[in-house]
């Protein structure tokens, strides 16, 4: 863990891109593929891969105390540090004290990492943190903490983690992207990459897939230039959402690649009849229905029928979409 951090803070000490592309990449040649590959994740600024929905649930206050008690601070001393620092892992990095012994690998951070999500209670909790922190050294916890509350802050994103993979396992950054994009996981397109088996990636259902977001152009001459048939449509104001359908088993995932089916359970039955496995990928919308009450699919068949007559008025009769205020009301 003491090469990834002295690695971070070389990437945070530069604002060139192709500097930082670098560093990560000679990180990642000088490691075996099990500690790239949970080194990337850990790059992404996550603690597990995106696909995964796993957390931690180890509140800020939790390891506020924590780190007061291994530093032996007072809470003046403490909130003076993070006033200064700006953030809870440079204060950890600064005021935690260096004994001899001190040290934890990658792996085992990120097996203490999986220990502390599957702990039940605040108390079990607190215990396992506590435990890593005190056994890590300065440097190295205060990137344990940063990858923990979500804050790595060192300018680097998952794009130039994938430039990096590149870079190291002497690949394509096409190779590199799609392989991520369909597992979700960067750490699993690092053991790819090094055995040359991008090309084995596969989509998987009920396992979210990277979004495909939409790049500016610009003009509508550019923008057509891309299709040999174009279609335009308005664009509603809704959450960009993945459905997994197989068997009549349908999921729902954000684009964080959290699974919020619960939020929406009037979409499970309008998709369970498909006749086959599919993986939508669209917008969930807020929609005010005509009068009369009728069920979701009835409502979707009536839809795609309006489109296909582009009959305007049966189109009306279908309703409209409501405002995102109403739409938030089911989030979180």
């Amino acid at each position: 863990m003491q090469g990834f951090a002295t690695t971070c803070e070389a990437i945070a000490a530069t604002t060139k891109k192709l500097q930082k592309t670098a560093l990560v990449a000679e990180y990642f040649k000088s490691h075996t593929a099990d500690e790239a590959a949970v080194s990337a994740v850990f790059l992404s600024g996550r603690p597990f891969p995106a696909w995964e929905e796993a957390t931690l649930q180890v509140g800020g206050r939790s390891l506020w105390e924590i780190v007061a008690e291994l530093a032996g601070k007072a809470e003046a001393e403490l909130t003076a540090a993070y006033r200064r620092l700006g953030d809870l892992g440079a204060v950890a990095g600064e005021l935690l004290p260096q004994r001899s012994g001190q040290g934890v690998s990658v792996l085992e951070v990120e097996a203490r990492f999986r220990q502390i999500a599957g702990a039940r209670g605040t108390s079990a909790k607190m215990t396992l943190v506590r435990d890593l922190l005190s056994r890590s050294a300065p440097l190295e916890a205060k990137y344990i903490v940063k990858i923990m509350t979500g804050d790595l802050r060192i300018g680097l994103k998952e794009s130039l983690v994938e430039e990096a993979l590149a870079k190291a396992y002497d690949t394509s950054l096409a190779e590199v992207q799609r392989a991520n994009m369909l597992l979700g996981d960067v750490g699993e397109t690092v053991r790819l990459a090094v055995g040359g088996r991008l090309s084995e990636a596969r989509m998987r259902l009920f396992h979210p897939l990277g979004f495909m977001l939409a790049s500016p152009v610009e003009s509508t001459e550019e923008g057509l230039s891309y299709f040999s048939e174009a279609a335009v449509e308005d664009k509603y104001d809704g959450i960009r959402a993945q459905a997994h359908v197989s068997d009549g088993d349908v999921r729902i995932f954000s684009r964080t690649r959290d699974e919020i089916t619960e939020s929406f359970p009037e979409l499970p039955p309008a998709l369970a009849g498909l006749p086959q496995d599919v993986i939508l990928d669209g917008e969930i919308v807020a929609w005010e229905y005509p009068a009369r009450a009728r069920h979701a699919q009835t409502i979707v068949d009536e839809v795609a029928e309006s489109r296909s007559n582009e009959d305007e008025a049966q189109a009306d009769n279908l309703g409209r979409a409501r405002p995102f205020s109403v739409l938030q009301q089911r989030l979180g």
